[in-house]
């Protein structure tokens, strides 16, 4: 099957953002700051993660200038349960384009923790050899265990959108229905192209894994784990869905 695999600079390679680029933590474009969503538990400004725009190939949000936005609270790791989808510590939501700004966001609060910024400069398209035929298996926990080894191994562990999820513990988690996996986020950012600038949070990678060669760090999504991003496009704007697991 088809995934994509971000293609990202740090943010300080770049000229600084004056449009729309998908990308990852710092401060999301185009959110008006009454939409800016707080913890349903600590009652604090969540954590801006992600966000990407519609794309017929391999972000299918059903129209043209629509993004999904993800965020997640970060002030009290371990205590808010972000890692629980719908739990009201983590948000996923799409918004037209009609409903977006032509800026950068503001941070609703001095308090709200900012994630490593870096913008997708291009996606590039792999295929991981997983079949049609076993893609079903990989949303049912029953059948997900009787496929070989050979099948799950094949599935990326990276940030990707499209194809099917690398479950650190089982599909049991998903959303049953009529939701779609649209993609995963790793706690690691990984970068194909080495930063022109010395960071402090990236370092270069001598196992060069999965074509990378640096690396640097992430969202807390436990320990080394995989934050998955499902849709539902039953109502009229599609609904998000996130949550992780870990080790």
């Amino acid at each position: 099957m088809k995934y994509f695999v971000p293609d990202i600079r740090v943010n300080e390679d770049l000229d600084s953002q004056d449009s729309y680029q998908d990308k990852f933590g710092g401060l999301p474009w185009g959110l008006e700051e009454s939409r800016w969503p707080f913890c349903s538990e600590c009652k604090k400004p969540q954590t801006f993660l992600a966000q990407f725009q519609h794309d017929s190939n391999r972000l299918d949000l059903g129209k043209e200038g629509r993004v999904i936005f993800i965020f997640q609270c970060n002030h009290f790791p371990g205590m808010c349960s972000t890692w629980e989808g719908g739990s009201g510590a983590n948000a996923c939501f799409i918004l037209e384009q009609e409903e977006l700004v032509g800026a950068l966001s503001k941070s609703p609060r001095e308090n709200t923790l900012i994630e490593n910024e870096v913008r997708v400069v291009d996606w590039l398209e792999h295929d991981d050899g997983i079949s049609d035929s076993n893609a079903p298996a990989f949303f049912d926990e029953e059948l997900y265990f009787e496929l070989s080894d050979d099948i799950v191994e094949s599935v990326s562990t990276g940030t990707k959108l499209g194809s099917v999820p690398e479950w650190i513990q089982s599909p049991s988690e998903a959303p049953v229905g009529d939701w779609e996996f649209i993609g995963q986020l790793d706690s690691t950012h990984s970068f194909i192209h080495p930063p022109r600038k010395n960071i402090a949070w990236v370092v270069e990678d001598g196992e060069c894994w999965e074509g990378r060669t640096h690396y640097g760090e992430g969202p807390n999504y436990g320990d080394g784990g995989i934050a998955y991003l499902f849709v539902k496009k039953t109502d009229a704007v599609p609904k998000g869905w996130f949550f992780w697991q870990c080790g």
